[in-house]
């Protein structure tokens, strides 16, 4: 995963195949088969730039197929660690206005 900032210094996610994401919302449909919540490795990103992704997540019992999502909207997940718990991103902040950089620019 790469990460861009917007202006205010908000992290934007870059996703990559091989990646772990979230769903933070559930598939759509009359008959969603992902629910939000449940978590899995992006397997592919389409050219829409929707994402497969193989299901790990919470409620899929333990050894049981896993399930994948087809083109999943990928405005729809967050990054999240091996657990399934979501990713807490850096925020960007000037290094001029922040003193716990470790580094300053005046000599002493």
């Amino acid at each position: 995963m790469k990460l861009k900032y917007r202006a205010d210094g908000q992290p934007i996610p870059i996703l990559e195949v091989g990646d772990l994401v979230r769903l933070a919302r559930a598939e759509s449909g009359s008959t969603p088969t992902a629910q939000a919540g449940e978590w899995g490795k992006i397997r592919r990103i389409t050219d829409r730039g929707g994402l497969d992704i193989v299901l790990a997540g919470y409620s899929r019992p333990r050894g049981v197929a896993l399930a994948m999502v087809s083109d999943f909207p990928a405005t729809n997940v967050v990054p999240c660690d091996h657990r399934g718990l979501a990713l807490e991103l850096p925020k960007w902040s000037n290094w001029r206005n922040s003193n716990d950089s470790g580094f300053s620019s005046r000599k002493e």
